[in-house]
């Protein structure tokens, strides 16, 4: 068995391709939430009579919203990675950064927001989504990876 070596310059070709690659999946994602946010209003629209109903269309359209911001940050992301073929930059980790917090305003904000719309109903408002919570603190914890990485890039280029 031989080990293939990757070059450097491989490397970056294939980060530049599979990023370019990503930023158009995050947009085609982003296009989806939007058309869904908006079809679910429009179909919802004749049949949101009782409180619940309505409170788990606007929670649910309000988080399409957020995910349509997370894919756009993430595909802006990924195109300048495409472009520059460098993951570890400031700008990165600033939007890996974003993209942490919205996703824990994701876990809050649609079902506060969803209840404020309605008024306040026997337990509804109170509900957060508990994975939004972990994918929030697991992008915050990313972004201090990718800052490090940053960190050696810069130290990296400069020694040379």
């Amino acid at each position: 068995m031989s080990k293939q070596i990757m070059t450097k310059n491989t490397a970056i070709e294939k980060l530049k391709s599979g990023s370019l690659g990503i930023a158009v999946l995050c947009l085609i994602a982003a296009g989806c939430n939007a058309a869904f946010a908006v079809a679910r209003l429009i179909t919802a629209a004749h049949d949101i009579a009782d409180t619940i109903n309505r409170y788990m269309v606007y929670r649910s359209c309000i988080s399409f919203v957020i995910s349509v911001v997370i894919m756009v940050i993430a595909a802006v992301m990924f195109f300048r990675i495409s472009k520059d073929g460098i993951p570890f930059t400031a700008k990165n980790v600033r939007s890996v950064r974003i993209i942490g917090i919205l996703f824990l305003l994701n876990a809050v904000i649609p079902s506060v927001t969803a209840a404020g719309f309605i008024g306040t109903a026997k337990g509804v408002g109170g509900m957060v989504n508990p994975s939004a919570l972990v994918e929030g603190l697991l992008f915050l914890f990313i972004a201090h990876i990718i800052r490090y990485g940053a960190m050696l890039q810069q130290e990296s280029d400069e020694t040379l």
